[in-house]
């Protein structure tokens, strides 16, 4: 072995000592100035309300400031394109959500990012079980009715969605497929179904609890069934998809946090170990309770697992459907 040689080898071993040093020590040190977390909807959205009140526990339990960055646009992508340019030094962090990590980047040729590499899963935060809700002129009274009237009318019963490819259209693609029914899509614009769909424009919709209730509680829309493991105490008298016998129609609207790929392991697991404690904190718990949703708080691995199958589903029902951006 030459004298250059040598040097070479010698240089690359002082190189990783350098590293593995510097791990502990970011540990150590981590935080030491505020953190930001993107999210993929404006301000006031209801992604962006739980984000915050997230960040706040969150900051208690790191010591430093959390503060959230809106970046909406290209349906929640935008968001987290930036975070895989964002330096993986735990500082940058952004909100994902089956729009931006399941659904629509299965949409396109060419996504503005590579979830499998240039994201890093820190935990999963949070859940909101699905709804089947539709106008009370429409006649039926539970599932089983909904389903009959549906393969009766092959066609002719309506389901709103936010747009084409949104998770919405693909909880209505997901039930037709599991319930061997035919429902016509009604794309909207981000908000605009609901005032249809009370008028009763538009026959249903498949959404989470959050803004719903009260219509349910005024007898304008009715609730058939929920995807929760048990009945929401929001809605007790309706039933879980298990117990209206369709088990498998057990969609979440989750939301998780999500770093750059390449964070150190200690910064990770910093920020996974603050995280799990800020949604089981009792602020945040009883947050969610009012919308209906339940904490979680998960390993990296949990997390990253239960992404892995989301967007297997989600693929899968985009191909079988053949939905496609307009």
């Amino acid at each position: 072995m030459d004298r250059r040689t040598t040097f070479s080898m010698i240089a690359i071993a002082a190189a990783a000592a350098a590293v593995g040093a510097a791990f502990p020590a970011a540990a150590q040190t981590f935080p030491d100035k505020p953190i930001k977390i993107l999210v993929g909807v404006p301000a006031g959205a209801g992604p962006d309300v739980e984000a915050r009140q997230f960040a706040a526990q969150l900051a208690i339990e790191l010591g430093q400031p959390v503060v959230i960055e809106n970046k909406p646009g290209f349906a929640q992508m935008l968001a987290m394109e930036a975070l895989s340019k964002a330096p993986a030094d735990g500082y940058t962090l952004a909100l994902a959500q089956p729009s931006n990590m399941a659904a629509n980047p299965r949409l396109f040729d060419r996504p503005l990012y590579n979830m499998e590499k240039d994201l890093a899963p820190i935990s999963l935060l949070g859940e909101h079980p699905w709804v089947l809700y539709v106008n009370s002129n429409v006649p039926v009274k539970n599932l089983d009715e909904f389903i009959a009237l549906a393969k009766s009318k092959p066609g002719k019963l309506t389901y709103a969605s936010t747009g084409v490819g949104s998770f919405l259209q693909l909880g209505g693609e997901w039930f037709q497929k599991l319930t061997g029914t035919k429902l016509t899509h009604v794309p909207y614009g981000a908000s605009g179904f609901q005032v249809d769909l009370l008028a009763g424009n538009v026959d249903a919709v498949f959404f989470p609890l959050i803004t719903m209730v009260d219509h349910v509680k005024s007898g304008k829309l009715r609730a058939l069934a929920i995807s929760s493991k048990q009945r929401s105490p929001l809605i007790p008298d309706v039933p879980t998809f298990a117990e209206a016998k369709y088990p498998e129609y057990d969609m979440r609207a989750w939301f998780g946090l999500m770093a750059p790929a390449g964070i150190p392991a200690p910064v990770l697991k910093r920020l996974n170990e603050a995280s799990v404690k800020a949604v089981q904190t009792q602020a945040f718990r009883e947050f969610f309770a009012k919308n209906g949703a339940s904490p979680v708080g998960s390993t990296p691995k949990e997390w990253g697992d239960y992404l892995k199958s989301e967007q297997t589903r989600w693929h899968s029902v985009i191909t079988e459907a053949n939905i496609k951006m307009e």
